[in-house]
Order: C-alpha cells, then structure tokens, then sequence
C-alpha cells in the first residue's frame, strides 16, 4: 500500500531533480550531440509527466536514469560548482539575514552576566517581532510599538551607536556588524526609579507606582544594584597639570553625576553635575555599600585605630559606604594617574562561625576553570598566571557555585551538582573569604592583601527590613546583638563627626504604605523619551546600562523566548513577564513568510506543468 506522506517527499525530490537537470542542460545544450539531446529530453519528459500525474512509482524509476544521463553528458565543470556553490551561498545568506534580523534567531549565551536565568552556553530562541518590524541591516524600525515592550522582559538589542568597547563582530564569519546583548528591561521611557534593598521602586511617566518591579514573580529571585562601582567611569583630561590629572568627571549610567578639581591653591572643589546636594543621594547609593571580608591581619594592617576597638572574630565584614565629595583626597588610580577621588566611610563587622557559614550557604561565584588548583574566570582573556587564586584540593576541571551549590560544567553547558564534601564547599574561614572575595572576579588583585588596595571585588552590602543583606539573602538579621552593637557604634561614630555618614537602614522610599512619588522624583533616575534601562540579573558581572547607559529606542531588536539548550530544570520558557504572540508585528511577519513560501510552492508546482522548452 502506497504511503501518501512518502510519496509527496519522494516526487518534491523528483521536481528538484527535473529543475536542476533541465537547467544544466540549457546551458550546455550546444555541446551536445542531436542523440544527447535526444535522450535528455525524453528523460526529462517522462520525468515531467509522471510528476504531473503524480505517478511516484514511475518518478522513483526515471530520476536516476535522468541524473546518471544528465552526469554523463553534462558533467559540471570547476566554474560551474564555484557558480552552483557561489549562488546557493548568496540565497542562503540573504534569507538568513532577512530571518535573523526580522523574524527570529538562534542566539548562544556568551557571558555570566544574567545568570542564574542565563548561563554561559545557553542557546535562545530569540523572537524579531516583539516590538514591532525590525528593518534590515540597518538599527531602526519599519514600525514600533512602545506598548508591546514589558518592563522585565529579558530583550536582545544592538550595540550601535552606544559607548561599548570592542562593539564589532563577524556574522556567517563573512558579514561585519555589530554585536548583540542580552539584558532584562527594567524602565521605559519616562520611568523614574530608585534603589533600596535590592529593589527598585518606581513611578511612570503619569506618576503611578511601578509595583511589578517589586511584586512580580520574576523580580522576586533577582537583586539590582544601581552602579559598578563608586567612582563609575572617570573622565580625566589627557595631560596632567603639574602631575595632577584634574578636574575628574564622574560617570554614572554613562551620565556626568560630579565633578572634583584641583584648585590654583590646592583645595579640591567637589561640584554635582545633577540637581541633588550630595554624592551618596543619587539614585539611592546611600543605601548600598561595597562589601569585601578580612582576616584579623588585614583587619589591623588597613584600620589599625579600629582594629583595637573590634571585637576578636575569625572573619570581619568591612563597609564601604557613602560616596561623597566632601573631605576628596589625591590618590593614584589603577593607571597610575594622581587624581582627584571622593571620599567614602567605612564600617566593620565581626562575623562569628554561624554567620561565616551562612555567607557560605548562599555563596554566588562566576563560573571558572580549575587547572593544577589554580582558577581562571570562565572566557577570560586577561588571566595573569601570578594574579590566579589558588583553590586547594580541586580537580581539574570548569565550576560554578550558585545559592551555596557547587557544580561541575560539562560539554555545551551541562551540569550536575556536587556533593556536600567537596573541596569547593568547604566552611574553613579562609576558603569562604577567598571564594567572597575573589569569586567573581577569580584575580587576587581584589584580594584586601593587595598592596595597592585599588580593586574592591563585586560584592555588596545593603538593609532590608531592617536585615542585613550579602548575596541576596539576609545574612545578618534584624535584633542580632551583632547588628545592634554595630548600630550603636555607627550612631557613636556619627555624633563624634558630623561628617561621617553611618550605615543604616534608611528605608524604603515609602509613604503611609504608598510609594513616596516626590522622593523619588527628587532622588531617583529618570529615564529619557526613547531610551530604556537595562541590567543583568547578575549585576556583579554584568556591563548594562550602569555602564554604557539607556539603551536607543532603535536599538532593541527582540526579546528572548525559550532556552533550547541544555536540557534540564531551565529548559523551556525564561522567568519574565507574559508576552503576547497574537500582535500586528508578529502577525505581518507570520503572514510574509507563509506568503511567500505559498507563493513559491504553487509558481513552482506550476512550472513544472508547463510543457518544457528546451
């Protein structure tokens, strides 16, 4: 019994073998012999008339007659397969251009910067048509439609046109362009946001509360930290005027935030750039403090005056907090130039073994290679051998700890988790410090034993609730005899100096249970017409808006749909907020393309009816 499945395949083969061989011998029919030709044609007619009559039996017979007899007679020259090879690779490339850029795209996850939604190796499926009609080979749109993006929504955007370094790249090895990045959106045009705890609260362009960027299930796991580092991006002249590289611009958001000067007479003039009285209110810096753990050692050698006035404790947490233009010193930058730098504070806390073992439970690391126990960030170029952290007792091979877990990373990205005796997961204070300290970054130039005492590693601090936080979770909680005591000592250290800022919980920018709309206008980031904010989710590794600032209107692409690799507990759908298929966009792209492959479908079935002309 015939299969009609398979003989629909079988005779859509047979019509690309009578198009191919018809082809060639039009273009080689004048080096043919009149018998040649004569045999060519019969096959071809026959082969054009069992397809017509959809006889698969007598199409399965003549194809091969008709392709051995056509390779015989026509046999393709050197020319002809560079031609042949030269056309299929310049179709293939423009519809896959066409596709990529405006219908959908397989898209492979370099970075750790969104992790733990995203990992290094995933591969997306990626939808064009989110927003609207991407244009091609060009950053703009034929149409876009603002009301189709979602804050939270994890979107794909060019780099165009933006301050990112090294922006080019290679598509199909062959095409020059610019990179692409993932991030999450998290303000539209007209937004104004402010950081506190982890959280952002928000008001729209109208005034409303932005409540999902704190309810929503998709901004529960996630924590947001509004700058990199204290100092952002400084901006110093070429040329320094008499070894001082003076005035330094301080960059925020890629946005001028302050300015400090070396005066005629040697003061340091501190000016804000934007309309707030100091350094620490921009956008809720107040609120977060650059965090790294000491040994007693380094507790004494770097504050040796509160070193004795520090309970004794097997690791000390230590504050920096409150970026501020007041009291600015001269110091050397990782570059080595003399400049202008802000003052910050700084505050310790002893941790006790039950503390040390809850840092250790919620540790967060990059994912990072191990080779004769030395470790290497994960896609590194920069690694210095000297520079490698030393990981005691650990095999070969490519790690990542996430929420306290360790795993070992196989080929394309798989994973399984490790037992609770590894060597990774060890609780020794000084394994924890290590993997604190130099877990994102895997260079012990962010070791506090650093000499030049330049690079402060990727962790932060911050208060919820009255609960001191590390790596996202409460690792310090509210009544501790440890936070209390450190709460009176802070308030000490404030009435002996005006000028030092304690580190406390200020609070949510709340008011009798409603968001405080004239806070935040006063303090908060407000995002521009046709700009949009982006962040990783691992906001210790990731360059986002923070960065290289709002992202053009022009440049979103389209937003990350579903992981198709690796398999496992991630597989599938991404955590963000529901997003709507049924849309004018994605319709008209839809309905282009099945357009076009009917259209095809039915010229060519047509054609292949047509008697031949030979």
């Amino acid at each position: 019994m015939e299969n009609p499945i398979s003989n629909f395949f079988l005779l859509n083969k047979c019509r690309r073998i009578l198009r191919q061989s018809l082809r060639l011998y039009r273009r080689k029919a004048k080096t043919l012999s009149s018998v040649q030709k004569e045999e060519l044609q019969t096959l071809l007619l026959n082969l054009q008339n069992a397809i017509v009559k959809k006889d698969a039996a007598a199409a399965r017979r003549i194809a091969p007659h008709l392709l051995a007899a056509a390779h015989k007679a026509l046999p393709k020259s050197a020319w002809d397969h560079a031609r042949d090879f030269l056309s299929a690779l310049l179709f293939a490339l423009v519809v896959a251009i066409a596709i990529r850029q405006t219908w959908f795209e397989l898209y492979s996850i370099p970075s750790g910067s969104m992790r733990p939604t995203l990992k290094e190796e995933d591969f997306l499926l990626v939808s064009k048509t989110d927003f609207g009609i991407n244009t091609v080979t060009r950053t703009s749109h034929f149409t876009f439609d603002p009301d189709l993006v979602h804050r939270g929504q994890i979107v794909i955007f060019s780099v165009d046109n933006m301050d990112v370094s090294d922006p080019d790249t290679m598509y199909f090895y062959l095409i020059p362009g610019k990179k692409q990045f993932v991030k999450r959106l998290i303000g539209k045009p007209g937004d104004t946001l402010y950081f506190y705890g982890g959280r952002i609260y928000g008001i729209d362009s109208e005034g409303r509360d932005i409540e999902e960027l704190r309810s929503s299930d998709w901004i529960q796991p996630l924590e947001h930290i509004p700058f990199i580092r204290f100092d952002g991006k400084p901006q110093t002249p070429s040329v320094a005027v008499k070894g001082i590289f003076s005035p330094v611009v301080f960059h925020q958001m890629n946005e001028p935030i302050a300015k400090l000067q070396v005066q005629d007479y040697g003061k340091i003039f501190g000016e804000m750039l934007v309309p707030m009285k100091n350094y620490d209110d921009v956008w809720g810096f107040k609120n977060f403090a650059m965090a790294r753990l000491l040994t007693t050692a380094e507790l004494k050698q770097l504050y040796p005056q509160m070193a004795k006035d520090t309970e004794n404790a097997p690791l000390y947490l230590e504050l920096t907090h409150h970026p501020s233009l007041t009291n600015p010193t001269l110091s050397r930058d990782e570059y080595r130039r003399l400049r202008p730098e802000l003052s910050t504070s700084v505050s310790i806390l002893p941790l006790d073994e039950k503390k040390i073992d809850e840092i250790m439970r919620r540790m967060i690391t990059c994912r990072f290679i191990v080779k004769d126990s030395m470790a290497t960030r994960y896609g590194s170029s920069f690694a210095t051998p000297q520079y490698l952290p030393h990981l005691k007792g650990v095999p070969d091979g490519t790690y990542e700890i996430q929420d306290g877990k360790a795993y070992r990373v196989l080929w394309t990205g798989i994973t399984y988790q490790l037992p609770a005796n590894h060597p990774l997961l060890s609780h020794d204070p000084h394994h924890v410090q290590q993997l604190y300290n130099l877990g994102i970054e895997m260079d012990t130039h962010f070791s506090p034993a650093n000499p030049s005492g330049l690079f402060f590693p990727s962790r932060y601090a911050y208060f919820r609730n009255g609960h001191l936080f590390l790596l996202g979770a409460p690792i310090v909680e509210k009544g501790d005899p440890a936070l209390v005591r450190f709460s009176e000592i802070e308030n000490q250290k404030h009435a002996a100096s005006i000028a030092y800022a304690p580190f406390e919980d200020m609070g949510p920018p709340m008011k009798d249970g409603k968001i405080d709309a004239e806070w935040i206008r006063r303090y908060g980031l407000k995002v521009p017409d046709k700009m949009y904010l982006v962040l990783g989710d691992n906001h210790a590794m990731s360059a986002d808006s923070r960065q290289f600032g709002f992202v053009p209107q022009d440049n979103l692409r389209g937003g990350a749909s579903f992981i198709l690799w690796p398999c496992g507990p991630r597989w599938g759908r991404l955590v963000q907020p529901a997003i709507a298929h049924l849309t004018l966009p994605n319709m008209t792209i839809w309905g282009i393309f099945i357009v076009i492959a009917i259209s095809s479908t039915i010229y060519l079935r047509r054609q292949a009816k047509k008697p031949l002309d030979f």
